[in-house]
């Protein structure tokens, strides 16, 4: 490269990370057969369904049976969730800088593996002490650390094509958010929740563990492949991964804490909305049942923004998609505070749309904007952000409901902070970062 990269990793090759399959490189060279990155796509799917048991849609119908078995009103659960959550969130920093010293491949075995633990656990629970360690476990390796490492997996296996890698993982995702809370709710009506939270635990140690065990690759790099399939002829593998900045640096640039508001914005509506739906529904004038039925349409917003947002991703200005993303998070909101039942699935399905088009843009704008080098470190912080930000939105409501008797109030303070960040997006630019072309790290902020 002519131009010295200011940026680069600075440590020593014996800081670096290691990981224990390093000796599957001595497979042989797989440059001139498929790429194992499609494959790796699958493993990172397979990751994000395994963070369900942690997610706020994968918690809700275990809620009510927490309530009847330990005698916990509304207010104690709500409380026990939202300090679970927080301290997730200051713990998620550390997590991005210890996988950044692990590597990917250690990291998630000792992720799965952990959630496994977790569920198994969460079966053997008596009392609300134990209940509020379950939440914390549950919120930091799920939608925190597991999150993660799945998108740091595509990362390292895509660079021009991460946008569609990235669309096609979370549509999976949301394809998993439509089916799995109806799985949970026959499983715990059939079987009981503990033998519920047995059960996942047996899914991810007998089944996911092995897989990634005997599957999964830290690095293309491992078995003499590249991004893609294919760089760049002026830069290497070694170029583009050497390239970034840390979260100190980063921190310096406007772009970043714009990014990190709205990743906090979108997972306060996201989980206040979703926690709260039966009273969402009941204000609408709604019978109970359409709570399922905004689940399925908010998932097919999804789905739609995502499969787009893929490609538009790696084409169009990342602070452009963004802004776009938070609006339409804030249109959803809008509608819903209209009360309607004639709105009602109007206003989840406007709000998938844009919560689709944010898990696209965020998984590869962090990359895009601040390199590869501290990617872990980075999108710990932006992940600590957003599960500290889905604290707080089922409080909001919450007390939206304690106060004034109704959901409006939180509502309008979605619509109008979802409209602030959208506004703030648009001065979202790529940091202009040495080294950092568009040949080395994909489309940042320029259209290609």
């Amino acid at each position: 490269m002519n131009q010295q990269l200011a940026f680069r990793n600075e440590s020593s090759e014996k800081d670096k990370p290691h990981d224990s399959d390093d000796s599957l490189s001595a497979s042989g060279s797989m440059r001139g057969s498929y790429f194992y990155g499609w494959w790796m796509l699958v493993l990172a799917i397979l990751i994000m369904v395994g963070t369900s048991p942690g997610q706020t849609f994968g918690i809700t119908f275990f809620n009510a049976k927490f309530r009847d078995a330990f005698g916990l009103g509304y207010s104690q659960i709500s409380v026990s969730y939202l300090v679970a959550t927080l301290c997730a969130a200051i713990l998620l920093p550390f997590i991005g800088r210890l996988t950044d010293c692990w590597g990917l491949r250690r990291s998630v075995l000792v992720a799965v593996g952990a959630m496994a633990t977790i569920c198994i656990c969460a079966s053997l629970i008596q009392g609300w002490l134990a209940l509020f360690f379950v939440y914390l476990a549950l919120r930091t390796i799920g939608p925190g650390t597991m999150v993660l490492l799945a998108n740091n997996t595509l990362a390292a296996w895509f660079d021009r094509r991460l946008g569609l890698a990235i669309s096609l993982m979370q549509l999976s995702m949301a394809a998993a958010m439509a089916i799995i809370p109806g799985l949970l709710l026959l499983l715990i009506e059939q079987l009981g929740w503990r033998e519920t939270y047995l059960l996942l635990g047996g899914i991810l140690c007998c089944g996911f563990l092995p897989l990634l065990f005997l599957l999964y690759r830290s690095d293309p790099k491992q078995i003499n492949q590249v991004p893609d399939g294919k760089l760049s002829e002026n830069y290497s593998w070694e170029d583009v991964a050497s390239i970034g900045v840390t979260v100190r640096q980063a921190s310096r640039f406007a772009s970043y804490w714009i990014l990190l508001a709205a990743a906090a914005i979108w997972a306060l509506i996201g989980t206040g909305l979703v926690f709260h739906l039966a009273p969402l529904v009941q204000e609408s004038g709604l019978p109970a049942s359409m709570a399922r039925t905004a689940m399925v349409a908010m998932a097919m917003g999804m789905a739609v923004a995502q499969l787009l947002g893929g490609v538009l991703a790696d084409r169009l200005s990342s602070r452009f998609l963004v802004t776009l993303a938070v609006s339409l998070i804030a249109a959803g909101c809008a509608v819903l505070s209209l009360r309607r039942g004639d709105m009602f699935i109007l206003g989840f399905s406007c709000f998938g749309l844009g919560q689709g088009l944010m898990t696209v843009v965020s998984g590869t704008v962090w990359p895009r904007y601040f390199g590869r080098a501290h990617l872990g470190q980075i999108r710990g912080v932006a992940l600590g952000a957003a599960v500290a930000g889905s604290s707080l939105g089922p409080l909001l409501i919450g007390l939206s409901i304690d106060i004034y008797g109704s959901v409006l109030p939180a509502l309008l303070l979605y619509t109008g902070g979802a409209l602030f960040v959208a506004l703030s997006c648009l001065w979202a630019k790529s940091p202009a970062l040495p080294g950092m072309s568009e040949d080395a790290v994909g489309s940042g902020d320029a259209p290609r």
